[in-house]
């Protein structure tokens, strides 16, 4: 998040930081007394939320093990994913002492395998039907999160099927992709290996309208055509219409797009299908960005904050633009061009990718609205809202934008234009959601 100065920062209440218990400065044992009671209580919320991952986890295994016999271990996979999602949904459900991460999931899965391996009889498994679910389990694990069931691989598994886990399925033509008339909402496309059919299609819908590039979708389908139908079906026919699926031809974008790695953290408002597809999709795409070979597309457009900072600086000054007095008492003071043009620039998203920056469209828009308001303080972040109109009219050129498009993204300027869809039931902005453009 951008970091502006203390009388342009409203109090981020929200922010992790602010949810940490404040211990009082006290000395002497009256303070070891609350660090203890601060330690016990960490101690004994992480107790609940293990167990309650170990139950959960003990419950998807064992009924993995009753529905293994006569399934291809597509299906179980697929059926792993499901009920992985399931369960994940079901710790968002209640207090926040019941949220398991789904790292810990993970882990809880590798522990109530290693158990049913040490007592197969019990579990009414033989170890074969084990091993085929621990190939199932770990062969949806993105890194780093694969490193953690490397000992119960070493020591249930031949070389071969070990070498074939570590493979994962393998990308067997060209990675494809899509995105939208705003070029801000992206389909891509890969086909991978089947164990006992056809190859399947792999569809990544990502929003690149919020602070993190997000996949919001994920899934297989039976081709690519199907693939990008779905797409086009949650991104709005308007939008994306006409997308017509191509090579892939930039892999700095595609790896700005396929993020493969597991984040520390969830981001939060994932749904149940999104939950479903949490691990495969980060897996499966690393092995696409790897298929792709490396290389930059010439046709681009490319814009980075610091150098739109530069030219929208530029463009307030040509237009005689000057900001009012901010702030209050010692505190107050007028804002300049250079000023308020590095605030929307690092305001605006994603910024670390130039090649996704630039572009602009209703939700973006929306989104930004709602950030800045909530960022800043009630009269700098009308300053800023009152530019975004020329803002937006700066990137629409920069990215070559139609006028019909541009005048789109300018109804939601002002953000008096609700845009659907976007907030959750609480009325927080949701990152997560699957929106139509």
């Amino acid at each position: 998040m951008p970091v502006s100065r203390k009388r342009k920062k409203k109090a981020q209440s929200g922010s992790r930081s602010s949810r940490q218990p404040v211990v009082s400065p006290r000395g002497g044992s009256a303070g070891a007394g609350v660090f203890g009671e601060l330690f016990e209580h960490r101690h004994k919320l992480a107790e609940h939320r293990t167990a309650l991952a170990g139950d959960a986890a003990g419950a998807l295994i064992d009924a993995l093990i009753a529905s293994a016999p006569g399934r291809s271990d597509d299906d179980l996979e697929d059926d792993l994913c499901i009920r992985y999602g399931a369960a994940m949904a079901s710790f968002e459900g209640g207090s926040v002492e019941g949220i398991v991460n789904p790292e810990d999931f993970v882990g809880a899965l590798l522990s109530a395998l290693d158990e049913r391996f040490h007592k197969p009889a019990e579990a009414g498994a033989d170890i074969a039907v084990l091993q085929r679910l621990l190939a199932v389990v770990a062969g949806v694990l993105p890194f780093p999160l694969s490193e953690s069931a490397s000992d119960l691989i070493s020591a249930h598994l031949d070389a071969p099927t070990a070498k074939r886990v570590a493979r994962g399925h393998a990308v067997t033509g060209s990675v494809l992709w899509a995105r939208d008339v705003y070029g801000t909402r992206w389909a891509v496309v890969a086909p991978f290996t089947s164990v006992a059919g056809p190859d399947r299609w792999y569809l990544w819908d990502v929003d690149t309208c919020g602070y993190e590039v997000l996949t919001v979708h994920s899934g297989f389908h039976a081709s690519a055509e199907s693939a990008v139908a779905a797409w086009r079906e949650s991104v709005g026919q308007v939008a994306a219409g006409g997308a017509v699926l191509t090579a892939v031809e930039d892999s700095e974008t595609l790896d700005a797009l396929l993020r493969g790695e597991v984040e520390g953290i969830r981001i939060g408002g994932e749904g149940e299908e999104q939950y479903a597809e949490f691990l495969r999709s980060r897996r499966l795409g690393g092995t696409a960005r790897k298929a792709v070979r490396r290389m930059r597309g010439r046709a681009f457009v490319r814009l980075t904050a610091t150098d739109a900072k530069a030219q929208f600086a530029k463009r307030l000054r040509q237009l005689d633009y000057h900001g009012g007095i901010i702030g209050e008492g010692d505190d107050a003071g007028p804002v300049g061009p250079d000023e308020l043009a590095e605030e929307l620039a690092e305001s605006w998203s994603p910024r670390d990718h130039p090649t996704l920056y630039p572009f602009c469209s209703p939700h973006k828009v929306a989104v930004a609205v709602l950030h800045l308001r909530d960022f800043y303080q009630e009269d700098f972040a009308a300053e800023l809202v009152a530019l975004l109109p020329e803002w937006i009219r700066f990137l629409a050129e920069h990215t070559a934008m139609s006028a019909e498009l541009t005048e789109r993204c300018l109804a939601y300027a002002s953000g008096e234009l609700p845009f659907p869809g976007i907030l959750d039931d609480r009325g927080r902005s949701n990152p997560m959601a699957r929106v139509a453009e």
